[in-house]
Order: C-alpha cells, then sequence, then structure tokens
C-alpha cells in the first residue's frame, strides 16, 4: 500500500513538474521578442517610406512558382504586374501558357477573373488574399510603428490591424526586407523569407503557413 501511495505522489509530482515546463515553453514562443524595444509610430500614408520595393514596382515580375498545398502539387510562372497605385494583376500560368488562375488584387481585395475548378474555393481564394496581400502590403492597416533592433542588425516595420500583427524586417547591412511575418496574438500564422535580391526585387521568396499544410517557392526569371 505505501509503495502505492510513493507512486502515486512521484507520478502527480512529475505531472506537475511536466506541466509547468509546457507552459512555459508555450509561453516563451509565444512571447513578443519586440516588446521592450522603442516604437515610433509612423503615419499609414508614410508607407513608401518602407524599403520594400516590390509593392512599389512598375515593372513586370515573373517568379518560377511552385506551390504544395496538402497533397496537391501546382507548378508554373507567377506574374505580377501593377496595374494602378494600390491594383495588381496576378496571373499563375503552366509551362505552355495555360491559366491556373487570374487575379486582380483591388486595395487588398482579391478578385477572381479565372481560377481551374479545384482552386476556385473560397477558403483557398481567401488563403491566397491573405498571401499576396501580405507580400504586396496591401493589408488594411491601423497604424504603424518603426522598431530598431541593434543587437540583430534589424528595422522592423510593424502593421497593426486589430488582433494581427505583420512584420517586415529590414537586415540593416544589406537594406533589404529579409523576412515578413504575420502574427496573432504573438503566435506566428505566415512567414515569408526573401533574399538574393536582383535590383532591390527578391529572386527568391519562400512563403509557408504554419497552421495550414501550405509552402509556396518563387524564382524569380524576368523583372
Amino acid at each position: 500500500m505505501n509503495n502505492d501511495i510513493n507512486l502515486s505522489l512521484l507520478n502527480s509530482k512529475f505531472n506537475i513538474r511536466y506541466s509547468i515546463l509546457i507552459f512555459l515553453l508555450i509561453t516563451s514562443a509565444c512571447s513578443n521578442p519586440y516588446k521592450d524595444l522603442t516604437k515610433t509610430e509612423y503615419s499609414v500614408s508614410d508607407i513608401q517610406q518602407i524599403p520594400f520595393t516590390l509593392p512599389f514596382s512598375e515593372k513586370v515580375l515573373i517568379f518560377k512558382t511552385n506551390i504544395n498545398f496538402y497533397k496537391n502539387d501546382i507548378s508554373g510562372l507567377l506574374i505580377i504586374k501593377k496595374t494602378k497605385d494600390n491594383i495588381y494583376r496576378i496571373v499563375l500560368t503552366t509551362q505552355f501558357g495555360l491559366k491556373i488562375f487570374d487575379f486582380e488584387l483591388n486595395h487588398g481585395v482579391l478578385n477572381v477573373n479565372h481560377c481551374i475548378e479545384y482552386l476556385n474555393k473560397k477558403v483557398i481564394i481567401n488563403t491566397l488574399q491573405t498571401d499576396f496581400n501580405l507580400l504586396l502590403m496591401q493589408n488594411k492597416t491601423e497604424a504603424i510603428y518603426f522598431i530598431e533592433n541593434i543587437d540583430l542588425n534589424q528595422n522592423i516595420w510593424k502593421f497593426t490591424s486589430g488582433k494581427i500583427n505583420h512584420y517586415y524586417i529590414q537586415d540593416t547591412e544589406s537594406g533589404k526586407i529579409e523576412n515578413i511575418s504575420s502574427k496573432k496574438r504573438n503566435s506566428e500564422k505566415i512567414s515569408i523569407d526573401l533574399y538574393n535580391y536582383k535590383e532591390n526585387i527578391p529572386g527568391n521568396i519562400i512563403l509557408e503557413h504554419r497552421n495550414i499544410k501550405l509552402k509556396m517557392n518563387l524564382k524569380l526569371i524576368q523583372q
């Protein structure tokens, strides 16, 4: 009997310690790494001061693209063309020129001109709208803050929209935006890595969702 009681007490203590450890790991992972850094508020109208050329480029950009969506692999050429301020034509074609989708992103709203049937679902269109808004800096924004992280050689622009924050992180040595992330309550939902810049346009872009199986790989082939 005493052995059973002692074993029960040991299990209870182990479970408590394990729960505390899990709690600390979760709270640490979800903490805001920028909360102790000084923030300077920018006017939303000053958005073009942020050194991210892609949303403001007047060039037709063509990326060799691979999209992994759950068990589906989609490959082709992604064409992004700015037609007016905050209006973009976004087209994905096969290597042979057949359209997979043809969208217009108009002030943050993704309008479907054409989309193959199995992608033309509301949840998928809304997800792609979220992705292209983040990549092209088209999210509705309530405030913009500038944060300088000297220890990591980073300048961070934080866009707030309700409970969601979008971060555009510039490497101060290269002067380029190297990462974009979307977080809700400090839990990262989407991460975008940008590198191999060519004349201020990222040569490679990797966009990945954390809560669903969706990943995009883009490689610049024309600008």
